[in-house]
């Protein structure tokens, strides 16, 4: 597949996509589908901001090898911005987190379109 094809045209596009990568166990895959400024907010309160950040945290969660679905239950847009409600589940296939192996929840996505015509998430919520 060619980089042109691999380029969310649509908000309803990127969540498949990134799921794809994410069950493919590729951090890299999942970070370019990721704004450069980019932040994931923590369960902790923390976050991770940027690519670099970013590809610290999949490389560290995506060796749990998790199988995730996902659901873009709600799409609002206004011009290059989205705001999504994405409902996911995951079955981690290579270890637990606090004596368990499978979540589900609801994000909060906010994403930006880009000169690409591309969209990609500024802001996740999970």
């Amino acid at each position: 597949m060619s980089d042109a094809e691999m380029i969310a045209r649509t908000p309803e596009e990127l969540l498949p996509m990134i799921t794809v990568a994410i069950n493919a166990g590729d951090p890299g895959g999942v970070v370019k589908y990721w704004d450069e400024e980019g932040c994931f907010a923590l369960p902790d309160g923390g976050t991770a901001r940027g690519h670099a950040e970013l590809l610290a945290l999949y490389e560290q969660r995506l060796a749990l090898r998790p199988e995730i679905t996902t659901r873009a239950a709600k799409v609002v847009q206004a011009g290059d911005i989205a705001l999504v409600t994405n409902v996911w589940s995951t079955r981690l296939r290579n270890g637990e987190i606090d004596g368990r192996d499978s979540f589900e929840g609801v994000a909060t996505l906010v994403l930006r379109r880009h000169a690409d015509r591309g969209w990609r998430i500024l802001v996740d919520s999970t």
